[in-house]
């Protein structure tokens, strides 16, 4: 067993299973037990092409959880993009943003929202730059999922994604706020790190703190050099700062399809 990256867990172990034959597999340390709805999305949702299969969990001596789930052979969408190991060109990435927006949609039809949507927690299952079709992600890490309702303040197991997030749940106190447009908020972020080769969103040199403050300040992302005008449009209408005015992820997926390629 070896420690491996797949999303934004801490402690991923590549393993093997030893009496039967099925997928590979990973082994993920859990400091805390799963909420409710995280539950529900490695239990129920793990049916989705486009989300990570979970087996179940196990109990250990070492009082942990052990999470086991699907491996995916290439790792996370921000680290190949980091790496170079991925060039993904506007054709594959469209095809790559559909992919999510479709499991968006479905998690969102069953009354839940992610929490925390970026490159690092997007595992690649399959990843070909010349045929778009020839590419698979499924979305991971549910540890920030809960109910779609803005009115419910969670205790949260991990700190805000300040860079991600929507800027209502910056302006709430209690850290309520999520909701279906708050997570089409942090896919245009994600849709921008992808355009961006996995950089950072607003900079390695800036403080978290900074970037509060400045997302406070409505500043916003900078267009990423060679992006495709028409997904630039689409990820300017995930950040409106109002959330009735951002469109939801039935919509995006309707204009994500419209996006001229030739």
């Amino acid at each position: 067993m070896k420690e491996c990256l797949t999303g934004s867990f801490d402690k991923t172990f590549d393993a093997q299973w030893l009496s039967r034959e099925d997928r590979p597999i990973v082994l993920i340390k859990m400091d805390k037990p799963p909420t409710e709805s995280e539950y529900l999305f490695y239990s129920e949702l793990m049916s989705h092409s486009h989300i990570i299969h979970t087996f179940g969990f196990v109990e250990n001596n070492l009082q942990s959880l052990i999470l086991l789930q699907e491996r995916a052979p290439h790792g996370n969408l921000q680290l190949l993009l980091r790496k170079n190991q991925f060039y993904p060109s506007t054709n594959i990435l469209v095809e790559i943003f559909s992919q999510i927006i479709e499991a968006m949609f479905y998690i969102t039809q069953k009354g839940l929202v992610h929490g925390d949507l970026r490159c690092a927690n997007v595992l690649v299952f399959e990843m070909d730059e010349l045929n778009p079709k020839k590419n698979l992600v499924k979305l991971t890490n549910f540890s920030s999922a809960h109910q779609n309702d803005p009115t419910i303040v969670k205790a949260r197991r991990s700190p805000i994604p300040v860079r991600y997030c929507a800027l209502e749940i910056l302006r709430s106190a209690g850290q309520s706020n999520y909701s279906e447009f708050s997570d089409v908020y942090s896919m245009g972020v994600l849709m921008w790190e992808a355009c961006s080769h996995g950089q950072l969103p607003y900079g390695t040199s800036t403080l978290n703190s900074e970037v509060r403050q400045r997302k406070l300040n409505k500043e916003k992302l900078v267009k990423p050099w060679l992006c495709n005008d028409q997904i630039w449009s689409i990820m300017e209408d995930c950040w409106h700062n109002e959330t009735e005015t951002r469109y939801s992820f039935e919509q995006m997926k309707t204009r994500l399809s419209r996006v001229n390629l030739e």
